[in-house]
């Protein structure tokens, strides 16, 4: 079961996002926890204290559920009197990387507070970090440095990163926008990298689906199909051996959540149902896909689960439809195809055809807010009712995790 969120664990008027944090070899490191007024306003306006005050104490509880789960820390900007308090904060140290802030006053009183911190396993991070020479006494107690790219040239960021001791702490690239930027950081020495690069498709107009996935569209074609039958679906689903190994180890994992051990394909149409049976099998056949990116089908899944978990919070009927609209989200970046080209191949409802071509109607509405929650549109989304606005930061929160937990029962060896 993964961890739901209740209200006492959100700060309604503040507007919450998880921005994924990866390696150099594109796998998830962690997250760094992104926040805004309801206004809009940076934390920075609204008073670094307060936001703190605000987000971090009052998402203690939060914050280790998540850990336990995801086993990945999250970075958390923390301000100067916050680290000088005798502040209680009971969270497990290896959950959260603590951000220093690049305006922060250096001086001895912060040097012992930062040893105090680290003497109970805290690490930190500091963050947009300019090259300035009054940081240098605080360099060594730090775990990670965090370049913002775009406070200076990149050829002058990348002059200078090859020249920084870093004691033994990673370097963190933030604002990587493309994959030409992500190659150039990665040979200059960053170790980790912060953007938007892996939901950026490359140029694919005018491309085909390549003959090796003409088979996993055909079995789309069937289980969208609303003349088949679930001895039809099962019969195609079981000629693919290797569907079936993955979607029976789902099944019986616990992202889905199953009271009854599922055994063979006929077991799985008796318990899901053709509905629920559709939506692992497209799930699996995506995430197997032969060019599929590990990050790309967590980004996919983590967005499938956010729209559905969101219907259901609104009491949405059909949300199956809203899990559907996310998958099929990104179904030109998995096959590296146009998505109307992709989309042809597939035969939906013309509802959910518009929702996830151009976004209409209440499922495509769904997906357009996911989608500002992973973009940070803090203008967008400060603008929904209060209820609406905490259901799809809960309801992200909930997928990525879920996400985690889907992929590791695909990958785990039986």
């Amino acid at each position: 079961m993964f961890p739901m969120l209740n209200s006492d664990d959100e700060c309604l008027d503040i507007l919450m996002a998880r921005q994924p944090i990866y390696d150099t070899q594109s796998q998830l490191y962690g997250y760094e926890l992104l926040f805004r007024s309801a206004e809009g306003k940076s934390a920075e306006v609204i008073g670094w204290d307060e936001a703190t005050s605000e987000v971090v104490v009052n998402l203690c509880a939060s914050i280790n559920r998540q850990y336990e789960s995801l086993k990945q820390p999250l970075f958390i900007n923390i301000t100067r009197s916050f680290l000088l308090s005798d502040a209680f904060f009971p969270v497990d140290p290896a959950a959260v990387v603590l951000e220093l802030l690049e305006h922060t006053q250096v001086d001895d009183s912060l040097i012992a507070s930062l040893e105090v911190w680290r003497k109970k396993g805290f690490r930190f991070a500091l963050d947009d970090y300019d090259f300035d020479p009054r940081f240098d006494p605080v360099l060594p107690y730090m775990d990670f440095i965090k370049v913002d790219l775009l406070i200076k040239p990149l050829d002058f960021i990348l002059e200078r990163v090859s020249h920084i001791d870093k004691h033994g702490c990673k370097l963190i690239a933030e604002k990587v926008e493309d994959k030409t930027v992500l190659i150039r950081c990665r040979d200059a020495g960053f170790d980790l990298f912060q953007g938007y690069y892996l939901a950026v498709p490359d140029k694919v107009f005018g491309k085909r689906i390549r003959p090796s996935a003409h088979a996993l569209m055909q079995v789309l074609q069937k289980i969208q199909s609303e003349e088949a039958s679930i001895e039809e679906i099962a019969r195609v689903v079981a000629n693919e051996p290797r569907l079936v190994y993955q979607l029976l180890r789902v099944l019986n994992s616990p992202a889905s959540r199953l009271r009854h051990h599922v055994e063979n394909i006929r077991d799985a149409v008796v318990y899901l149902g053709i509905t629920q049976l559709k939506k692992w099998t497209l799930l699996i056949l995506l995430s197997s896909s032969g060019e599929a990116q590990t990050e790309l089908v967590r980004i996919l899944l983590t967005r499938a689960r956010a729209c559905e978990r969101y219907a259901e919070m609104n009491g949405q009927a059909g949300s199956e439809k809203y899990f559907m609209a996310g998958l099929l989200s990104g179904i030109d970046l998995l096959l590296q195809v146009e998505k109307a080209v992709a989309m042809a191949h597939i035969r939906l409802e013309p509802e959910l055809q518009k929702a996830v071509l151009i976004h209409e109607g209440p499922v495509g509405q769904a997906l357009d807010h996911v989608f500002d929650v992973e973009g940070c549109h803090w203008e967008s989304l400060g603008k929904l009712p209060v209820k609406l606005r905490r259901n799809i930061f809960v309801a992200h929160l909930e997928g990525g995790v879920w996400a985690h937990q889907t992929l590791e029962a695909m990958s785990t060896p039986a």
